[in-house]
């Protein structure tokens, strides 16, 4: 079964919150998340496998953060935890018996910002990403997520780097604010004449927002977007209680809210920071039989 073939034609269903399940099972603050792929990798597997059971449908690998500038510090590299990422995520599929499931090698921001913003180039962030997408296209990925990204310059590195290192689908996720803004200002409309411009396959929101928040942001997209749009939202928004960050959406009101998100026209949905199997097992019963509104080339 290919992922890009069905992209826009039957709702599909990511998975939530790799973070926050790594930090219920006790992952240290400071602790790069991906490096459990090698040292607890029975705890990310059995999270893929809870989501499973959740009744999602792709797995993101625990692969956001693998890229050689957040590595220098540890004794792994780049290639060796991207293929015990996808590795993980495959093992579950296969345990699981599922024939419907996709595993996407996810590539989130390089953690520095380009220039003239930063001191990362263009070319070195390029560099970062082309070595994740090859190494997540040899170790069997079915697809490119990049998601959490801020900046159209860092984003547009990471998609040239997944289009020009791999065959694969390539899934994009940006942040935004609630006025539709990204980090370094760039808005909607500029973000998907540049994604599309660049032969992406689906484009979306996610982190930052809880999903009624992003209302307003998928009625936007819907106006201007002619590929799926996948929107993967925190549940609610972050607030601090006894100085560690909680959210606030239970399992059923994020799962009514994922429902009138796909009725109104997204066709990927899923989870982001906060979420747990518990909102994607109820999300996926919610959703279940719906079949969102056709995607309308748009012409401006």
């Amino acid at each position: 079964m290919n992922l890009r073939e069905l992209l826009g034609k039957q709702l599909l269903f990511f998975d939530g919150a790799m973070g926050t399940m790594l930090q219920q099972a006790g992952l240290p603050g400071g602790v790069l998340p991906e490096t459990w792929n090698i040292e607890r990798p029975e705890v990310v597997q059995d999270i893929h496998r809870q989501y499973l059971a959740a009744g999602c449908q792709i797995l993101k690998a625990n692969t956001f953060g693998a890229n050689a500038l957040k590595l220098r510090e540890t004794p792994y590299q780049v290639d060796q935890l991207i293929r015990q990422g996808i590795d993980l995520a495959r093992r579950a599929i296969v345990e699981s018996g599922r024939d419907d499931c996709f595993v996407a090698l996810d590539i989130g921001p390089s953690g520095k910002l380009l220039e003239p913003l930063g001191d990362l180039s263009f070319e070195a962030a390029y560099a970062l990403f082309s070595e994740m997408a090859a190494a997540g296209e040899a170790a069997g990925a079915d697809a490119v997520l990049i998601e959490t990204m801020g900046d159209t310059y860092e984003v547009k590195a990471a998609v040239l780097a997944a289009k020009e290192h791999t065959s694969l689908p390539v899934m994009v996720t940006m942040i935004f604010d609630e006025r539709g803004k990204l980090l370094t200002g760039g808005d909607i409309p500029t973000v998907v004449a540049l994604l599309e411009g660049l032969g992406v396959d689906a484009i979306g929101v996610n982190c930052g927002l809880g999903p009624k928040q992003m209302m307003g942001l998928l009625e936007e997209l819907l106006t201007c977007c002619s590929l799926p749009v996948a929107l993967n939202p925190n549940a609610g928004l972050p607030h601090s209680v006894d100085g560690r960050t909680v959210f606030d959406v239970e399992p059923e009101a994020f799962a009514g809210a994922m429902r009138t998100l796909a009725e109104k026209g997204a066709w990927l949905v899923g989870g982001c920071c906060g979420t747990t199997p518990a909102h994607l097992a109820a999300m996926t019963v919610a959703c279940r039989g719906l079949t969102p509104p056709s995607v309308q080339p748009k012409n401006f």
